[in-house]
Formats: C-alpha cells, sequence, structure tokens
C-alpha cells in the first residue's frame, strides 16, 4: 500500500492510501482527527480529493466530535508524562502559576477561579507541552541515535514538533520529524515509532518490504502499530 499526505483547503492535511483490496473510496476520521482515506488503484488522486472535498461539512463535524471529546483538567486529573505528573492545587494564591521540578508539574490556581475557565485550562496545556517537549528535546534523540547504532540505520536531522495527526515521519532525505506528545506513551511504542520512522530511512512506502524490514528490528511490530490507536497524538 502507497500512502500519499495532500493539504485540502478548508479540511488540512489528508492521509491517502492506494489499495488493492478497496473497491471503492473510503473516508475516515480518526481519534486523534487525522482524516484518512483509502483509494483503489484505479481512482485518481484528482477524483479522490474532488471525494473529499465533497464531504467538507462531514469531516469538519466529526473534528468538532474530537474537539469536543478533547482533555478538560481539573484537580483530580491524573496526567502523566515519561519523567512528570501533573498537580492541580487550589489555594491561596491571587494568581494561576505553575512549578516544575522533582517529576511534578504542579499548577496553583486561586481558591475562587473555576478551573474549567478558557485561560485556566490554556495555562495548564501550554506548561504542559513546555514539559514535554523539553522532555521529548533530552529524550528522543539520544534513544533515536542509539536504536539506529544498533540496527544499523543511519539519518539526517531529527525536529521535535507538535503535530496534530502523526506520530512521526520521514522526509526523502531521511530527515525525521517527531510528535512531542510521544513523551505520553510507554516506552516499548516510543521505540516502535522511532524504529517505524528509521525503517522508512531504507524503504519510503509501507509495502511488504517496509514491513518485513522493520519486523526484523521491531519483532510483532503489526500488534504495536494496533496498540498506538489507544493513543492519540493530541489529547488537549
Amino acid at each position: 500500500m502507497a500512502t500519499k499526505y495532500i493539504e485540502i483547503e478548508g479540511v488540512g492535511q489528508v492521509s491517502f492510501t492506494t489499495n488493492e483490496r478497496s473497491r471503492r473510496i473510503r473516508l475516515s476520521v480518526k481519534s486523534d482527527g487525522e482524516i484518512v482515506v483509502s483509494i483503489p488503484p484505479s481512482i485518481l488522486y484528482r477524483d479522490a480529493i474532488r471525494f473529499v472535498e465533497s464531504k467538507t461539512d462531514w469531516i469538519l463535524k466529526q473534528h468538532a466530535k474530537v474537539k469536543s471529546s478533547l482533555t478538560l483538567f481539573a484537580p483530580e486529573s491524573c496526567f502523566k508524562t515519561r519523567f512528570h505528573q501533573l498537580a492541580i492545587t487550589k489555594g491561596n494564591t491571587d494568581k494561576v502559576y505553575n512549578r516544575v521540578g522533582n517529576g511534578v508539574i504542579q499548577i496553583f490556581i486561586p481558591e475562587k477561579v473555576n478551573h474549567e475557565q478558557p485561560k485556566v485550562q490554556e495555562f495548564i496545556k501550554k506548561t504542559l507541552i513546555d514539559v514535554m517537549r523539553w522532555e521529548a528535546k533530552i529524550y528522543l534523540p539520544k534513544r533515536m541515535k542509539e536504536l539506529a547504532e544498533i540496527h544499523g540505520f543511519k539519518y539526517e536531522n531529527i525536529s521535535i514538533k507538535n503535530t496534530r495527526t502523526r506520530w512521526g515521519s520521514c522526509s526523502s532525505g531521511n530527515n525525521i520529524n517527531l510528535n512531542l506528545h510521544l513523551m505520553r506513551v510507554p516506552e516499548h511504542l516510543i521505540d516502535y515509532v522511532l524504529l517505524h520512522e528509521l525503517a522508512h530511512t531504507v524503504v519510503k512506502n509501507h509495502g511488504e518490504k517496509f514491513w518485513l524490514l522493520l519486523n526484523q528490528v521491531y519483532p510483532n511490530a503489526r500488534k504495536a502499530d494496533k496498540e498506538m490507536n489507544n493513543y492519540r497524538t493530541q489529547t488537549f
């Protein structure tokens, strides 16, 4: 199966996958908001794009459902990154502020302030993004280098980004992008994503050769791929 990513005005990035077993165009919006289209080999990309454009209203409704299910952070929330845990405290303070250290992301909120206020939620989310970006820049390049050396892969540069739909990507020049939200998933799945992108330095598609290579360096790769569906690239 060959996958191509196309930016469509009014919709955003769409993943088009040519599937020999498909008899018609299939459109879906995943739980993380990714727009996925499966097309038969006989369908031209321009026709598939027109089909997606005709479904813009439906896609936007699905995105609204995804957005409405995003995390609302409260004092009782249990949220963990790779190296930190969130703690929200209401008390005797005149402003919302944070303190990060000793494995804790501490958010302080005035007693009389409703934690559900958009400004408070945005402050919490920005704090979490900042912490995960810091963690990712420390952990991911080091781990990527280790895995590449173990399995004999070569790559160019690594970038850490806050992307909406993808855990990682590898360019034609073997530059690798990784999502900072990887700091929310288990260690074995982080390794899966890193090896997935490293495998793309050798095989640029998701065909049989790609999965054979990935299974050599990460046994039961298909199982890990399905397990990743339990995690969303964006939960807030």
